[in-house]
């Protein structure tokens, strides 16, 4: 078994909260290798977070269409809104219940 320095995160594996956080690092392909895999072994364990981050790609795919210049403004504040608040955890997924 390996030791690992206090506060290093390169090893641990992946949780929910820190897996909501990565989602769009993930998607961009700008993981480092070691947490990328670490990544894809949470998901692959996990109902909630799987559905999440299909959520998250399809709202990018969706959205990909729209300029800047297109989103008005209270549009925008909606969506700062509803992505400020704290991610889904396990068992709930962006949008449900709502």
């Amino acid at each position: 078994m390996r030791m690992m320095r206090a506060g290093s995160r390169s090893r641990r594996p992946v949780g929910c909260r820190e897996a909501v956080g990565l989602v769009t690092d993930y998607l961009d392909g700008a993981l480092p290798a070691g947490r990328r895999r670490r990544m894809e072994a949470h998901l692959a364990g996990c109902a909630g977070c799987s559905v999440h981050l299909e959520q998250i790609r399809a709202m990018v795919e969706a959205l990909g269409c729209l300029r800047g210049d297109g989103v008005t403004g209270g549009v925008l504040r909606r969506l700062r809104v509803a992505f400020s608040g704290p991610g889904p955890g396990p068992s709930r997924a962006v949008g449900g219940g709502r």
